[in-house]
């Protein structure tokens, strides 16, 4: 429920006066109860006294007549209306009681607590209350003492419930008392109040009417005050708005017609540099929906992500033409070629026009094309360039000696090979590019293709004295696929884990099924891959070491093969490998299953 500035007044107003009352009556009532508390115990100690020093001779002179105390008991008691009164003997026995029922008692010990302090010369008094009635008692025992020795006690037992009745009644008078002031403060508080909270809620009716439109609104001020100074500014406030409405729809008039009619993204902002339109082409590049109004765009906003602070700021205040090209975006990058066209009036800068145009396609495809040619000439280049030097080397005259001219020739042919296998791949990846590739696929048992291949590849490791493991499940691994492709797959990755491998490392090829997958995994002990490399080793032409890849007549265009294949039989393919302890390529394909039986086979 809203609560107005009004009641909020009232309502502090009114806990401050119920605080205040509160505190002193609380203050007053006890210091009243102390009062008469006290009052009250110096009555019953002087009385207590008293009969001490009139049976002390008595007691001393064990002249234990109950008759006798009982009389002086009920004398005593006379003077001390609701008090009860009991005297004892220096071993607890009763000598005399307030009324009848206590005389058969006579003669009997009394054990309490109070009674055993008196007996040891204390004096006990305290305010207890009956746990059957709730009536609350004042209770005091006293000592008969004779010189040193306590020859008796005196105990009294006090109804208070005279006192904290009167207590009551003040109370209540208290209560009724604060109730009519607290009556009589909250209206007060609520015609006090109303003088401020009056003018407020003309000023809020008035700022209502100027959000739905009518700017014509002013506040008649009445006093001097700070109410008065809040009209006033008001009235100040609604001619400014007036005045400012004016020159923004007068610049906007000026450019919206060219800004919503341009192909190109556009992005208007003006001299304090806040933005005043942008057309959906703009929306597009920077991903943003809604009205400028309704995101709160600005210019540092956009700037953000297009220019520096320094460059923004010498934008606005130099105002000359420039162009520059960005990227932006985090998940999927844009190049954009940003133009900035000073908008100006009588040689006033009035604001900034941006013209995005999207060359992204553009830049990636140039990029492509470059790194593509720069690859494949520096692949290209460096066996020609071998094989021009044997060629020359032989036509000089090596030829004549068989044993260089052999060896020369195994060159050429190695290195004529590494060409004809690159042309190769470069063909394999043109063909998955366009979707030229036949697929012949089949159900294939995956478990006795890798029997097969592990056949190719243990002659060559039992040569480089590397231990290969095979890790296979018992029944059946079935899934549709090109046997030849993923035979090239498995042949690249186990080169690959062969190449990095040193002598006396081991292999394992693994295959299982998972989650309606069959995932197939190749590890080994080798080198291993940099973390910062392990996200690039699938790019074409990328190689991790790339002399030593050269070397051992790599490409860099394996993985990024295997990839294409695995991802156009639905799969998906992973690596997981850390430095000098060995690499990990992981790729999983759908398990075969058949309309009819919707089962693996």
């Amino acid at each position: 429920m809203r609560v107005g500035m009004q009641g909020k007044i009232v309502l502090l107003y009114s806990l401050l006066i119920l605080f205040a009352m509160q505190l002193s009556g609380v203050y007053l009532v006890k210091s009243l109860e102390n009062y008469y508390l006290r009052n009250y115990a110096i009555s019953q100690l002087s009385q207590g006294e008293l009969l001490c020093n009139f049976i002390r001779r008595y007691l001393v002179e064990e002249e234990q007549q109950g008759e006798l105390i009982s009389d002086l008991i009920a004398e005593f008691g006379g003077g001390m209306p609701g008090t009860e009164t009991m005297v004892l003997d220096r071993h607890g026995r009763l000598l005399g009681g307030p009324d009848q029922r206590s005389l058969s008692l006579l003669g009997g010990r009394v054990i309490q607590d109070d009674v055993l302090l008196a007996l040891a010369g204390n004096r006990v008094e305290a305010i207890r209350v009956d746990p059957e009635t709730g009536v609350r008692y004042y209770f005091l025992a006293l000592p008969v003492k004779n010189m040193s020795s306590v020859v008796g006690v005196v105990f009294l037992r006090g109804s208070l419930e005279h006192i904290y009745l009167m207590l009551k009644e003040i109370k209540l008078m208290l209560i009724t008392g604060w109730g009519i002031v607290l009556g009589i403060a909250i209206l007060i508080g609520f015609l006090l109040t109303r003088t401020i909270t009056m003018p407020i809620r003309e000023v809020t009716s008035r700022a209502a009417a100027m959000a739905g439109g009518d700017f014509s609104q002013k506040i008649e001020v009445r006093s001097e005050d700070e109410i008065g100074e809040l009209g006033e500014m008001f009235n100040f406030l609604t001619a400014r708005l007036k005045d400012t409405l004016k020159e923004i729809s007068a610049e906007k008039n000026k450019v919206e017609a060219i800004l919503n009619y341009m192909t190109d993204g556009i992005v208007a902002f003006n001299k304090e540099g806040q933005s005043i339109h942008l057309n959906p082409a703009a929306r597009k590049f920077l991903e943003w929906t809604g009205s400028p109004a309704e995101l709160g765009l600005s210019g540092e906003v956009i700037f953000k992500i297009l220019f520096t602070p320094g460059e923004m700021v010498e934008l606005f205040k130099g105002g000359s033409p420039s162009t520059k090209e960005v990227h932006i975006g985090d998940t999927q990058e844009k190049i954009l070629q940003v133009h900035f066209a000073p908008v100006k009036e009588n040689g006033v800068l009035q604001g900034i026009l941006v013209v995005l145009h999207d060359v992204t396609k553009e830049r990636v495809f140039s990029r492509m094309q470059q790194e593509f040619v720069a690859n494949v000439s520096h692949e290209l280049r460096t066996p020609l360039t071998t094989i021009k030097n044997y060629i020359e080397t032989l036509l000089n005259g090596a030829q004549e000696d068989p044993g260089i001219r052999m060896r020369f020739l195994q060159v050429v042919e190695k290195e004529t090979e590494r060409m004809v296998k690159l042309v190769k791949d470069l063909l394999v990846l043109s063909q998955i590019d366009y979707h030229e590739t036949q697929w012949v696929k089949e159900e294939t048992d995956v478990a006795f293709l890798i029997y097969e291949i592990r056949e190719q590849v243990e002659l060559e490791c039992q040569a480089k004295g590397i231990i290969l493991h095979t890790s296979l499940p018992r029944q059946s691994l079935k899934a549709f696929l090109d046997k030849d492709k993923i035979r090239q797959v498995m042949l690249n990755l186990l080169d690959n884990a062969l190449k990095f491998t040193p002598p006396g490392g081991e292999i394992e090829v693994r295959a299982c099924e998972r989650e309606s997958n069959i995932c197939v995994s190749v590890r080994d002990t080798g080198i291993g891959i940099p973390p910062e490399e392990v996200d690039r080793v699938f790019e074409r032409f990328y190689r991790v070491d790339k002399t030593r890849s050269r070397h051992s007549g790599g490409t860099g265009l394996g993985l990024s093969i295997a990839k294409q294949i695995i991802e156009a039989h639905g799969g998906t393919v992973f690596l997981e490998s850390k430095l000098e302890e060995g690499t990990e390529i992981t790729f999983c394909l759908p398990l075969a299953r058949h309309p009819e039986h919707g089962a693996s086979h």
